[in-house]
């Protein structure tokens, strides 16, 4: 991950740790499945492993009695801090004379104001566009020379389904007949007004041949796909 903005981000926020408490010689945040997310150079992946592995070993007992927010070892050749940040950890490896709260509210000022910082600059994901249902439309031909080859549909219809769709118009629509003959049209609004909001989609008659299909049938019909 050290190409990823957000690692770099951890990084840097785990360097300015150590250079506010000199005391600090290894640190480094990891996931729950003990994969590294950032640590500082001087860091290397012995100790990072061992740490690691010590940690998942006493949190797999502590499992028992709920779960593992935080670790924390005084030895006689320094400390070892291990505190959970959101859904990671951040492991600490300071010298006997750290000052360990001072430690703590440093690391908990830091880490949590990045990942916050993250949480306002990533963009949510997309909704998933709802797919807008089809329409079984009664068949009305058109004909003539100047017909052209588009379909007509009721102006309510293409509305609601530009607004399932979240499409600004729809231009194009799918029309299948029963007998799974399908073809791909573009739409306009029915410009007769005797036959607005009677369930009807006028058709050329050179797409009814197509479609096999003939006045007063039934077809199918949905927005096509952009």
């Amino acid at each position: 991950m050290n190409n990823d903005p957000y690692a770099v981000a951890l990084k840097n926020a785990l360097t300015e740790i150590k250079n506010i408490c000199p005391d600090v010689s290894h640190s480094f945040l990891f996931a729950k499945d003990g994969a590294i997310v950032a640590r500082v150079s001087e860091t290397d992946e012995e100790t990072t492993e061992k740490m690691i592995s010590t940690f998942q070993s006493v949190a797999e007992k502590a499992e028992s009695i709920g779960s593992l927010k935080a670790f924390y070892i005084n030895g006689k050749k320094g400390k070892v801090i291990l505190s959970g940040v959101n859904d990671m950890y951040l492991a600490l490896a300071a010298s006997e004379n750290a000052d360990t709260t001072y430690l703590h509210s440093v690391a908990r000022v830091i880490i949590p104001t990045v990942l916050k910082l993250r949480e306002t600059i990533t963009p949510a994901p997309p909704t998933p566009l709802q797919s807008a249902p089809s329409k079984q439309l009664i068949v009305d031909t058109l004909s003539g020379f100047f017909v052209g080859d588009s379909v007509q549909i009721d102006t309510e219809l293409l509305e609601e389904w530009a607004k399932l769709s979240n499409q600004k118009s729809i231009s194009e629509v799918e029309i299948e007949a029963f007998d799974g003959e399908a073809t791909q049209c573009r739409v306009k609004e029915i410009n007769d007004s005797k036959l607005k909001g009677k369930g009807m989609i006028r058709i050329p008659e050179k797409v009814c041949k197509t479609l096999e299909v003939k006045k007063g049938e039934l077809v199918k019909v949905k927005p096509a796909s952009p």
